[in-house]
Formats: C-alpha cells, sequence, structure tokens
C-alpha cells in the first residue's frame, strides 16, 4: 500500500522568508542595507520567533498569536479620524501602512530641529545612520529590519531646546504587517518632548512594529509619552533601546489599552556619571487582550539613577504582564534604583502576571523592588454607592483613580486628551464585575 501523502502549512519563518524574497527588491535602501536585511532574516530562520518557551517571552506567545499568511501592508490614505491629541500644537509626522503620509515642512521647524523620513535618509549613503540600522540578538528588532519600508528621524541640535513636541503617529487599518524604524538623537544639553501614538483597527489580524533607538548625549533631556491604543485585532510589538549619558535625563509615559497584543519592549543604559531614567506604564486589559511590558535598565556609570512603576487593570479574560530588570554593573557604584508594580484583577478569568528582578555586581548601591495585585477594594466601592454613585460609575472612578497615579504626571496640555481616552476605556472596563 503507497505511502499516504501528508502537507503540512509552512511555518512563519519560512513563510517570512518567502515574503522576503519577493519584496526585497523593492524595500528602499542604498546596497549597503540589503545584506544586513538579509542577515536580520537569516537570524530569524535560525532562532525563530519568539513564543513562551523563550524566557523573556514566557508570558506572551507571540508566534502562536501571529498568522503565517500577513503580507506587507500597501500604502494607506491618511487615516481619517483625528488623533487623540488633534488640538495640540505640534509638528505633525504621520505613517499609515508603513509608509509616510504626513511629514512637517522644514521651514516650520525651529533652528537645530531636523526631521526627515528613514525612506529619504536611506537614498543617500550615511555612515551615522548605519550604526542603528544592524542585525542584533532581538527577534524583533530583525524581523523589523528585514521589512521597515519608512520611519522618522530626528535630531536635536547642540543646546537646543525644542518647545513644540513633535508627534509620531502609525496607524494600521488592513490586515497586513506594517514595520517602522525611528532614531531620536538629542545632542549635548539639547531638549525636545515626543509623543507616540499607536492606533487604527482591523476585524483581521494585523501586526506593527516599530524600532525606536533614543540617544541622550550629556546634559540632553527627552520628555516621552506613547499612547498605544489600537483597537481590534491588532498586534503591536515596539521595541525600544536607549542610551542615556552623562547628566543626561529621560522621561517616559507608556499608556497601552485596546489591542489584541501588545508588547513593549525597552532596554535603557545608564553610560555617564548623574545619568537618570523614569518610566511609568499604565495599561488597561479588557476581553481577549495581552498587554505586556517588558522593561530592563542597565547601570554602567557611578551616580546613576532609575524609577520603574507600572500600573494596570485587566478584566474579562484580558492578561496584563510586567516584567521589570535592573541591572548594576561593578563600576555604578552610588545606584539608586527602584520598581514597583501594582495591578487589580476587575473579573475573576482576568491574568496578571508580574516578574521584578534585580542583579546587582556592585556593593554600595540602593536598589529595590515591589508588586501586588488585587482587587478594587469593596469598602472604598460601597462608600460611594452609599453616596447616591452607580456601582458601574464607582468602579470606573475608583480603577481612574488607580491608574491616575501615572496619567497625573503628564502637563496640562497632554493629560485633558488622555484623560478624555482613558475615559472611553473605562467605559467598558469599569461595568466589569
Amino acid at each position: 500500500m503507497a505511502a499516504l501523502e501528508t502537507r503540512s502549512e509552512p511555518s512563519h519563518e519560512s513563510a517570512l522568508a518567502t515574503l522576503f524574497a519577493t519584496v526585497r527588491a523593492n524595500l528602499p535602501g542604498a546596497s549597503w542595507l540589503q545584506p544586513l536585511r538579509a542577515e536580520a532574516m537569516a537570524r530569524i530562520q535560525r532562532d525563530g520567533l519568539p513564543h513562551r518557551r523563550v524566557e523573556a517571552w514566557k508570558y506572551t506567545d507571540f508566534r502562536n498569536k501571529l498568522s503565517p499568511n500577513l503580507l506587507l501592508a500597501t500604502r494607506e490614505a491618511a487615516a481619517a479620524a483625528p488623533d487623540i491629541f488633534h488640538t495640540l500644537n505640534a509638528h505633525r509626522i504621520s505613517f499609515a501602512g508603513g509608509r509616510l503620509v504626513q511629514a512637517p515642512e522644514p521651514s516650520t521647524l525651529s533652528d537645530g530641529l531636523e526631521v526627515i523620513s528613514l525612506g529619504e535618509a536611506l537614498a543617500m549613503p550615511s555612515i551615522w545612520l548605519r550604526q542603528w540600522l544592524q542585525p542584533g540578538d532581538n527577534p524583533i528588532e530583525n524581523l523589523n529590519l528585514a521589512f521597515a519600508a519608512d520611519g522618522a528621524l530626528v535630531r536635536v541640535g547642540k543646546g537646543v531646546q525644542v518647545t513644540t513636541p513633535i508627534i509620531l503617529r502609525a496607524s494600521v487599518g488592513q490586515a497586513a504587517m506594517a514595520h517602522t524604524r525611528n532614531v531620536i538623537s538629542l545632542e549635548e544639553n539639547a531638549e525636545l518632548t515626543l509623543i507616540e501614538i499607536d492606533d487604527g483597527a482591523s476585524s483581521e489580524q494585523s501586526l506593527a512594529t516599530a524600532v525606536t533607538a533614543i540617544n541622550l548625549e550629556p546634559g540632553a533631556r527627552l520628555r516621552h509619552l506613547r499612547v498605544t491604543a489600537s483597537e481590534a485585532a491588532s498586534l503591536v510589538v515596539r521595541a525600544d533601546t536607549i542610551e542615556i549619558a552623562r547628566d543626561a535625563e529621560y522621561r517616559g509615559i507608556i499608556l497601552s489599552s485596546g489591542a489584541a497584543l501588545a508588547r513593549q519592549q525597552s532596554t535603557a543604559r545608564l553610560t555617564g556619571t548623574g545619568a537618570a531614567y523614569s518610566l511609568a506604564c499604565a495599561y488597561a486589559a479588557g476581553q481577549d487582550q495581552h498587554t505586556d511590558f517588558a522593561l530592563e535598565v542597565v547601570h554602567e556609570a557611578p551616580h546613576t539613577t532609575s524609577r520603574i512603576l507600572a500600573k494596570g487593570v485587566a478584566s474579562g479574560n484580558g492578561h496584563g504582564v510586567v516584567q521589570g530588570r535592573a541591572v548594576v554593573k561593578a563600576a555604578a557604584q552610588k545606584t539608586d534604583s527602584h520598581q514597583l508594580s501594582r495591578a487589580l484583577l476587575l473579573s475573576p478569568h482576568a491574568e496578571i502576571d508580574q516578574k521584578p528582578e534585580l542583579e546587582i555586581f556592585a556593593d554600595d548601591v540602593k536598589c529595590g523592588h515591589g508588586a501586588a495585585v488585587g482587587a478594587l477594594d469593596p469598602n472604598q466601592l460601597f462608600y460611594l454607592r452609599a453616596r447616591g454613585i452607580p456601582e458601574s460609575d464607582a468602579r470606573k472612578l475608583l480603577i481612574g483613580a488607580f491608574l491616575g497615579e501615572v496619567t497625573e504626571r503628564l502637563p496640562e496640555p497632554y493629560l485633558a486628551p488622555v484623560e478624555a481616552w482613558l475615559a472611553g476605556r473605562m467605559a467598558s472596563l469599569g461595568a466589569v464585575a
């Protein structure tokens, strides 16, 4: 009897390799970038996409969640719906389907501020840019490098204080993949406010990856706000690398809610004496939503400071993950590092995973961490209901107050739009028992 012929579906990695072979000739970039793209894809073939047996992804099964049949997004029209900061005066850079659709006119930019698209930059040789476009060990960064067609390059000159914020918006409304890559570089004593918005929705699965390299030279100051507001079947994966030099300061706030899967990876290296890093995160994971923060800060120099705060809520079968890791090198004496993660479970089927870590090689440091998961306080809920507030409204008030420790850090021009957006999110979360 002849053996039965069996056929198996191609693996995610082989499907990506086939797609890459089809589109690589049409991807932008000088000749030097093509071998780097090919190397990035080869590493994906060798190492595979992330899955739960990889320690850093033990709570997020990205590979099995991802459809192997996604194609690259086509250029979309500019998103019709206004972003949540549409009333804010800002320099706006927008990407739709991974391609640039809006950029500020150079004549409107402050002296010392340079904003160009990655697609434009790749048309010219650049030793400076090449350092940010190298394959590595991070599979998401390799996937992004293989397919990224556009992104934003922002440079702020020495001593320039940019008073008008820059808004980077990336929208995906197709059942496809879109990849962008950004470089934010602040020279000595420069200052900038950067706002990033991820939005868009599709009834079928979409994938958006964004890799952002942030370089802060001595004395530079970056205020960074990111809102991941993608909806429906969206998968959003971000990977940030942040280098903070002597006496430079990074202050970040990340807000995330709505996506089927949202993964925020951040690795910060404090390379100079007096470098400071602060990151506050808030998330709301509702029904069929998964939010994952994987945060790492590496202290490499003495007298450096880091703070990580994460607060989140999960309702329905929502799943929230916070992994925070602080590494203190032997040379980083007098380091001051602390991380705190707190979360609320709003239903018996929701899940929260928190994993704080400390790895210390210096002997004169002040480091600590804390983590807690609980439910809404029934006494507080009773107090509000006893004063005539309906239960659903009372729950929204308590959840908003819980997340307020993060949102209250926002300056007034940004606070009101964020609170309005969160109110919409709480409308579905607050009423869940």
